[in-house]
């Protein structure tokens, strides 16, 4: 990436359609940059990332992002003091790992621990710069820690600490999962400056916490203005549910809003490549 916002859409939005189709969809929209969130085991055989491969480079679409299904184990696996098991979850998520490299992306999204988690902090922590040192030396791919609401990272507290801890670490800032958090979006970007390199955006109401880009009452142009001002320079990717939207071209819709509004803050140089 260079120095600009890019933007796109995930596959997510279409859950749950199969992940080829969804794919399928958002390459006939020339939508310039997607994340792929994998639904299931067989999604990661050769076999299918090589379909999903030829989607994308048939239509000039950049994956830039891939989301593990299994997001709800990693807190069984990278997080726990039981001997193997973190050597285990490694393995696990190579799958995923090799399917990112395949199809060009940087970025494994990771929704982390539970806040119920009883491992030392330090020690979450050392491992999860393991995680990322591995994904990075042997694939080419950075971790990026989601702010969840289920999870420990609905804190922003905890991500300022953990990035104290290993600057290097990289966040997703999720803004549905903010709200539902009940925090502000500002939080995140405050404390956590350019060490966010990813963004899952929605826009909602005082009704509903999750609608397309441009269907709801969020200021999303002073949010980017935020984020560009902290050094944020990569994606901006629309993400929404099934139940988010009545027809899907509210996606396509949503796409173009987002488009427009990054383009805007960007100036005549902007580029969504």
């Amino acid at each position: 990436m260079n120095d600009q916002i890019c933007t796109g859409v995930s596959s997510a939005c279409f859950y749950p359609m199969e992940t080829l189709c969804a794919v399928r969809q958002l390459c006939a929209w020339k939508i310039p940059n997607i994340e792929i969130f994998f639904n299931s085991p067989r999604e990661l055989k050769e076999e299918y990332v090589q379909k999903l491969h030829q989607l994308c480079q048939q239509s000039g679409t950049q994956v830039v992002s891939v989301h593990p299904f299994t997001s709800g184990i990693e807190p069984l696996f990278f997080f726990s003091e039981y001997p193997g098991r973190f050597e285990d979850g490694i393995e696990l998520y190579e799958g995923y790992l090799r399917a990112a490299k395949k199809l060009g992306a940087k970025l494994l999204v990771f929704h982390g621990d539970s806040p119920y988690s009883k491992i030392p902090q330090e020690k979450a922590f050392d491992q999860l710069r393991r995680f990322d040192r591995f994904a990075l030396e042997q694939y080419g791919v950075r971790v990026a820690y989601e702010n969840v609401v289920r999870c420990r990272g609905r804190d922003p507290q905890y991500f300022a600490s953990l990035r104290e801890y290993y600057p290097e670490m990289r966040f997703v800032l999720d803004i549905k999962q903010a709200l539902r958090s009940g925090r502000l979006p500002s939080e995140y970007i405050r404390l956590l400056g350019d060490s966010i390199c990813h963004v899952h955006i929605s826009d909602s109401t005082s009704e509903r916490d999750c609608l397309p880009v441009g269907g709801g009452e969020m200021n999303l142009h002073e949010l980017l203005r935020e984020l560009k001002e902290q050094g944020f320079h990569g994606s901006v990717l629309q993400e929404v549910y099934r139940d988010s939207y009545e027809h899907p071209e509210q996606v396509l819709e949503g796409y173009r809003a987002l488009e427009k509004m990054v383009s805007e803050l960007n100036g005549p140089t902007f580029s969504t490549k």
